[in-house]
């Protein structure tokens, strides 16, 4: 993907030095007509679109790469057009307003935009390249654009997107394994220690894991130990029982540890109700009740 991006890149670089040495040998001069079949032999064998209008927008020449781009089947139809259709309708207040008078009072305008095929009416992106095209009395006769198909390069950039955003996800997954492991003891029994602060996110992470781990497991009995937990609010503790509450659904128990002063008054003071709940003080006697209950 990188080799991609950087023969993209040095694309991009020839086309500007394209531009630049036309400039500099005024190879625009449609008044020389050796001059310009000769320039046009050479282009047409050009990758991009290049393409020469007069000043009142009307089509002269687009090379065989520009014709395949937007769809037009000759030279000769070329000559029909005018350069406004090879924009879509939407862009053309854009192009009128502001590419437009820019190219007139600076000589140049360059940047992404798009084309669209006249056939199918798909938008092409490119990187759009006008500028003006003069005699050898450096007076304007035309427009001239060098203009580059973005399509591979947006197709490349799209993937690396993709393909970040997929490791993204990966590495979530990942974290939320590792802040939510759930770790069989036996095969009736499984074990969730929690540390750090448990939010509504992680909470919700929690009951997801727990769920589809006694699922598969087909355990009786989940303990949850909270002796790493930093602190239990109302969303903690509603969590909790809501754990409690779906996991004896699917037939299961929760047995809830390392519970200390300071949480179980948290817990009463709430006054949430803890029936399903069994509480221990530590997770050696949470496995300690688990293992004799199974």
């Amino acid at each position: 993907m990188r080799q991609r991006i950087a023969e993209l890149e040095r694309q991009v670089a020839e086309q500007q030095r394209t531009i630049d040495g036309l400039r500099e040998t005024n190879a625009w001069n449609l008044d020389n007509h050796d001059a310009q079949q000769s320039l046009l032999r050479l282009i047409d064998c050009s990758s991009d679109f290049i393409g020469i209008a007069d000043m009142e927008g009307r089509a002269l020449y687009v090379n065989a790469a520009g014709r395949e781009m937007v769809g037009l089947a000759s030279l000769e139809e070329t000559k029909k057009t005018l350069v406004q259709t090879y924009f879509d309708p939407a862009d053309l207040p854009y192009v009128e307003q502001t590419i437009l008078p820019i190219v007139l009072r600076t000589g140049q305008w360059a940047g992404e935009f798009r084309f669209r095929h006249m056939v199918t009416g798909a938008i092409v992106p490119v990187h759009y390249s006008l500028f003006l095209a003069k005699n050898a009395k450096n007076e304007p006769i035309g427009l001239a654009t060098i203009t580059r198909d973005l399509r591979s390069m947006k197709r490349v950039e799209e993937e690396r997107q993709r393909l970040q955003e997929e490791v993204i996800r990966i590495q979530a997954n990942a974290l939320a394994e590792l802040s939510t492991p759930l770790i069989p003891i036996s095969d009736r029994v499984v074990v969730m220690p929690l540390i750090g602060q448990v939010d509504e996110a992680r909470a919700k992470q929690v009951l997801e894991t727990l769920l589809d781990g006694i699922s598969k497991r087909r355990a009786a009995i989940a303990i949850l130990d909270v002796t790493g937990v930093s602190m239990v609010d109302f969303a903690v503790a509603n969590g909790l029982v809501q754990a409690a509450r779906a996991v004896r659904l699917l037939g299961a128990q929760v047995v809830l540890t390392g519970i200390r002063p300071e949480v179980a008054g948290t817990l009463v003071g709430l006054g949430l109700e803890l029936d399903g709940l069994v509480v221990r003080g530590t997770l050696q006697s949470g496995i300690a009740f688990a293992m004799e209950k199974t």
